[in-house]
């Protein structure tokens, strides 16, 4: 599966030692890796569709020591589209009030209804990509009903809801930044999301990294943290939770992964690209 973290503080703050452990365990997600970060109000996304670890390019961004209050990385294992920058997350949309919205995604949509006709619209190939359009129209449909920009507690339940639907019949273990806020869910039967959290900063990965001590992430429910602090907890929100066993993962037949660049020099040679969002 591929793995998703997170970093949520108070101040800026390097999180170099933990995205280079996470980083680390790319040989068994080798199809392709990404960060993004907040600088202002401006995100930041470097990735790229090979191994992290055999990458150049992971070490000169962990080398530049991200300095931010929000941070999201992934690292892929793909069961649904190709080894291609464009499959690799994160993923941002921007919505009418022109809030970035950054997403990371664990999952897999077998239960596609609600989201019928992305695909003709996303840039890539995969479901998280369409997830994340769904998400920013559902936003975009809540602020154009009230007239005006959602405040924090509308985002998280116009959210709620969202996720209520999109859970049925499918793994929904993602987090997503609006530059203030993550909202984090998972849906899992087995624990696939843990939280680290200290007086002022909080980390999220799928697997426990060994920096910090770690609870899981509750499931079938919202959980939203800011500035490195739990804000908001919904209670139990649906029924729907997934059971990997009964699911046949597509497997991917064996991809000629782009090589790394022998330096920093050439990093369009892999496909890599570094973007910059305004909200």
């Amino acid at each position: 599966m591929c793995q998703l973290f997170a970093y949520s503080s108070l101040h800026p703050t390097t999180a170099t030692a933990a995205l280079a452990e996470f980083f680390g365990n790319s040989v068994d997600n080798p199809h392709g890796w990404g960060v993004a970060w907040h600088e202002g109000d401006e995100v930041r996304m470097v990735k790229e569709p090979i191994p992290a670890y055999r990458s150049t390019l992971v070490r000169h961004t962990l080398d530049e020591a991200i300095e931010s209050t929000h941070i999201l990385a992934h690292i892929r294992k793909a069961t649904h589209g190709t080894c291609a920058y464009d499959n690799c997350h994160p993923f941002v949309q921007t919505d009418s009030s022109e809030t970035a919205w950054t997403m990371i995604h664990n999952g897999v949509i077998v239960n596609d209804a609600l989201l019928a006709g992305y695909d003709s619209w996303e840039v890539g190939e995969t479901d998280s990509e369409c997830v994340l359009m769904f998400l920013v129209d559902v936003i975009d449909e809540a602020m154009r009903r009230r007239g005006h920009e959602l405040s924090f507690d509308e985002k998280f339940e116009v959210l709620g809801s969202a996720f209520d639907q999109l859970s049925n019949g499918n793994k929904l273990n993602l987090i997503l930044d609006d530059g203030q806020t993550l909202f984090i869910h998972t849906n899992t039967l087995d624990t696939t999301l843990y939280a680290s959290q200290n007086d002022d900063a909080a980390m999220f990965c799928t697997v426990p990294l060994t920096l910090g001590d770690w609870t899981p992430i509750p499931q079938r429910r919202l959980v939203a943290y800011r500035q490195g602090r739990l804000v908001r907890a919904s209670h139990v929100q649906h029924v729907h939770s997934f059971d990997s066993r009964t699911v046949r993962y597509l497997q991917l037949p064996e991809v000629d992964l782009p090589a790394a660049a022998d330096s920093y020099a050439s990093p369009a040679l892999q496909g890599a690209k570094s973007v910059e969002c305004r909200r």
